[in-house]
């Protein structure tokens, strides 16, 4: 699979993929230099690992009790919902709030229609959220700053036209709650 403007992912045949004429290791650095580059270089809401605040975590055998098998999965083990689940075409005016503890993470003025399937943010309340480097040393994990649950991932210079800093919180909607706006 291979990333590809307002699609999510798009299957390329092989054929049609482009070839590297450099050692997979020099492309690796390379990549992995740029990437770290640009992450520097981004003005984002998010906070950084060193401000985390985590005081909502409770330990796994706490949040067992507390959230729902799906809920458990996406939040605590890092899974990802279905596309087209219930927040993706969901535009009511109100606030997202993390499914977990309750914190206050998007609002409605933020979110966007992606088409990707999964609910899509141009950016967080201040401070709520955080970005740690996903597993897969490519994406960038997009967790509940207060009780350090899975939301998703973040993306940014996509081409949609968003406002700075050009980026698309991709989020579970499992791992979020839409509290209407009175």
């Amino acid at each position: 699979m291979r990333r590809c403007g307002r699609v999510c992912a798009v299957a390329v045949p092989p054929q049609l993929q482009p070839r590297v004429s450099f050692p997979r290791s020099a492309a690796l650095c390379l990549s992995r230099s740029l990437f770290s580059t640009s992450i520097k270089l981004q003005m984002t809401h998010c906070v950084s690992r060193a401000e985390a605040d985590g005081s909502k975590d409770l330990g796994d055998a706490a949040w067992r009790e507390r959230l729902t098998p799906a809920q458990f999965r996406v939040l605590r083990e890092k899974g990802t919902d279905p596309t087209f689940g219930q927040y993706d075409d969901h535009f009511e005016p109100g606030v997202y709030l993390c499914a977990a503890c309750g914190a206050r993470l998007y609002t409605s003025e933020m979110k966007f229609r992606c088409t990707c399937g999964w609910p899509a943010f141009w950016d967080c309340v201040p401070g709520a959220v955080r970005e740690e480097p996903d597993a897969d040393g490519v994406r960038r994990e997009i967790v509940c700053n207060a009780c350090n649950s899975h939301l998703g991932h973040v993306f940014r210079g996509e081409g949609f036209n968003n406002p700075a800093p050009n980026e698309r919180h991709c989020v579970n909607g499992t791992s979020i709650h839409f509290q209407p706006q009175p």
